[in-house]
């Protein structure tokens, strides 16, 4: 049949004028969820939320039953008891997997979009580069939350159902706000470097390799110097240790590793973070332009 008999159907939507970041993020979830390795990565992540789990639930039951056989040695056994420290602890294990996590998911993100000559497909719909550069660090950023601060918070609403009271609530009200401040902490700054590694990087390869060693030569230096001069307080020109002061400053951590003011700490994250999204901004305006 001729293609010029046919009839069509007109488009009858309307653009959307709002949340039009949530498209980005939806791509990136569809794409995301077709690999098995990224599924792979996602549940090792939910294997210390496992423990955790069962740490939290032992405990709890255990506490309330004093004729529990097992009473004794939860009592004496500090590691297990459920405190703000023990999410503190949660969280700076996730870490490496946090890491792991967004460095597979991320590092591809810009670049092959780039060499795949996407960035047309995207600015010819009604998209912006805000959307665009947005829709790509919320899809990151919700994938780092969703194994650290939503777990954390749902352990938090757990500890509170099984051990009920005014005393669990009084100890534990601020540690949901403690563990989504850390959490952000934690994820924020590798989406912002991951991405701008993955705008300035030919291929996804070469940008997970970038991230890596700088990470590798930033927390090497900040070793060496520190142990060369023997001043513990240069640990936080490491990045990751200035993120871990962060840490035990929200959770009320004794047990620190040096004493360097939490607001310097603050300041080195907030500015790398800067120089990230500064790179990310201006990689991807110059593709709208382009575009």
């Amino acid at each position: 049949m001729p293609i010029f008999t046919q009839s069509y159907r007109s488009f009858e939507g309307k653009p959307q004028r709002h949340f039009r970041w949530l498209i980005v993020v939806e791509q990136e979830f569809k794409t995301l969820t077709k690999f098995k390795i990224f599924k792979i990565l996602y549940l090792l992540a939910y294997i210390h939320v496992l423990i955790r789990l069962l740490q939290v639930v032992a405990f709890d039951i255990i506490a309330q039953d004093p004729n529990n056989p097992l009473q004794a040695l939860f009592a004496n056994l500090d590691v297990a008891e459920i405190r703000g420290v023990t999410f503190f602890s949660f969280l700076y294990l996730q870490t490496p997997m946090v890491f792991i996590l967004t460095l597979y998911a991320g590092a591809g993100m810009i670049c092959n979009d780039l060499r795949n000559n996407l960035m047309e497909v995207y600015f010819s719909k009604p998209l912006t580069w805000r959307d665009y550069a947005f829709g790509k660090i919320a899809s990151l950023f919700f994938l780092g939350l969703s194994i650290t601060a939503l777990p954390g918070i749902c352990l938090v609403i757990l500890h509170n159902l099984l051990l009920p009271g005014m005393s669990t609530l009084a100890a534990s009200w601020w540690w949901p706000l403690a563990i989504l401040a850390y959490s952000t902490a934690l994820v924020l700054p590798a989406v912002f470097s991951i991405l701008a590694a993955s705008a300035l990087m030919p291929s996804q390869n070469y940008a997970a390799i970038i991230v890596f060693m700088v990470l590798i030569a930033n927390t090497s230096f900040a070793g060496i110097l520190s142990g060369l001069l023997r001043m513990r307080n240069l640990l936080a020109l490491s990045f990751p240790m200035s993120v871990r002061r962060l840490g035990e400053l929200l959770f009320d951590e004794k047990r620190i590793l040096f004493t360097t003011s939490w607001q310097w700490c603050l300041g080195y994250v907030a500015v790398v973070c800067a120089i990230a999204l500064l790179i990310i901004v201006i990689k991807i305006r110059r593709q709208e332009v382009m575009s």
